[in-house]
């Protein structure tokens, strides 16, 4: 009890008295405010337990909320918004545009309270999603101008290189064949690589100076050796696909001598690394395993379907990891596949969540859920859209074409992975949500 009051006082000082202190001393400083921006998007590559604090912790639990989570990403973002506010800076909102809609797929899904068999899991859940929308607001608070951008751009760069000397260090001095650098698994860790890497190769392609074209496309290479060195099977096919729709979209603005030398010199640095890496790759995709880890994902799938049949509203958001599990049935058709295999079945082991992020929305939030997800995601990417036609020819229209192609190839992988609800990756892409916002109201000239 006394560890619990403790960490309250901690988190209360984290969101409460960090944010308003930090944000009146960056406030009317640029240069401060773009440190701090840096060193939010620097965190989301950090290993959890160096910016998180959980109250109310049960590891135990096989959940993908397993407390009430508190972030110094959120405080850092509370701060940016609290700069802003003190400031009066034009187009400043409390509530930026998205921010609501991702509030309303947070409410929504908050009903499924009603039908949980914990509705403390619920709660920390809901704790969770709806703190998080402060990452979106501090990001929309923070971008002023093209510089702000650039800042942000070099920030993922230098964390993408970062994180490949990790992941490097691992694989060729600790000998791991699938590495997951400092992310807990290597598929969260190769999705958030990607969703970065892509807007870099974009801006990097663009007009800008030759010291951040540099930085940029360094950036994006730490980025490849990532993904490959994580061997995730989607992330590997999606990555390829997502650079040749970074080049498409290029091209298609513009075809420039810059734009044919990146094509023609990454062509070359792709085709020496695919040569020195193809066996390492070509093995992943013939893994042994793979057929069983389809078949695995189909009858959680299946789990999820059954529970959408009982309720409408969900089983409960967070609840997923309880009712899997005995002594609720809907587990039992997990039991009866591998009982068909000829394995035994442990009915005392705990089973885990549905890969699948939609098939877990379904299952845990309702149809409610899945909607207003949808319509969250669908609003924000039909703003980069737009942004990047409006913006054709310029470092934002790059970014903002690449980000929506990264978001596309994030959400269709989200079908075999459901990294969004993991707080890493969750953080970035809200960052770059949030900034799409502002482009977009600066679109508008609104901000």
């Amino acid at each position: 009890m006394i560890k619990e009051i403790i960490k309250f006082m901690v988190v209360s000082g984290w969101y409460v008295v960090l944010p308003t202190l930090l944000g009146y001393w960056v406030k009317g400083n640029r240069t401060r405010q773009r440190w701090l921006m840096g060193g939010l998007v620097f965190l989301t590559s950090a290993q959890i337990n160096k910016f998180t604090l959980m109250l109310n912790s049960v590891e135990f639990y096989r959940g993908h909320t397993k407390g009430f989570e508190a972030s110094l990403i959120v405080a850092g973002a509370l701060a940016l918004v609290w700069a802003a506010a003190f400031e009066k800076s034009k187009g400043f909102r409390w509530v930026p545009p998205g921010l609501g809609w991702w509030w309303l797929y947070c409410a929504v899904s908050m009903i499924s309270i009603f039908a949980a068999p914990n509705p403390t899991y619920t709660l920390m859940a809901g704790w969770k999603f709806f703190t998080a929308g402060a990452i979106l607001a501090g990001a929309y608070c923070y971008l002023r101008d093209e510089e702000d951008l650039r800042w942000v751009l070099r920030a993922l760069a230098v964390t993408l290189v970062v994180q490949a000397m990790v992941v490097l260090k691992l694989k060729y001095v600790d000998g791991y064949y699938q590495v997951r650098g400092w992310f807990e698994h290597q598929n969260p860790l190769s999705m958030w690589a990607y969703m970065i890497g892509l807007p870099l190769l974009a801006v990097s392609m663009s007009k800008c100076s030759v010291r951040d074209g540099r930085i940029w496309v360094v950036g994006f290479v730490c980025a490849a050796i990532v993904v490959q060195s994580a061997l995730s099977r989607a992330a590997l096919a999606v990555f390829a696909v997502g650079v040749m729709g970074v080049f498409v979209a290029g091209f298609i603005d513009g075809i420039t001598a810059r734009r044919i030398r990146f094509l023609l010199g990454l062509g070359i640095v792709g085709l020496l690394g695919l040569a020195v890496t193809a066996d390492t790759i070509i093995a992943r995709f013939g893994d042994r395993g793979n057929q069983a880890s389809g078949e695995t994902r189909d009858v959680m799938n299946l789990a999820s379907l059954a529970m959408l049949r009982d309720s409408a509203i969900g089983i409960g958001w967070n609840n997923f990891g309880l009712t899997i599990n005995h002594p609720f049935p809907y587990g039992d058709v997990i039991d009866d596949w591998n009982r068909a295999r000829g394995h035994k079945v442990d009915e005392s082991y705990a089973k885990g969540v549905v890969e699948s992020h939609y098939w877990l929305l379904l299952a845990e939030t309702g149809y409610g859920g899945l909607v207003t997800y949808l319509l969250f995601i669908g609003v924000v990417g039909w703003w980069a859209l737009r942004g990047a036609w409006a913006r054709r020819g310029t470092l934002a229209g790059a970014f903002l074409g690449a980000v929506a192609i990264a978001f596309a190839l994030t959400y269709l992988h989200s079908d075999l992975e459901r990294v969004l609800t993991q707080t890493k990756n969750l953080s970035m892409w809200l960052i770059l949500i949030g900034l799409v916002s502002r482009l977009e109201m600066q679109r508008k000239g609104r901000a």
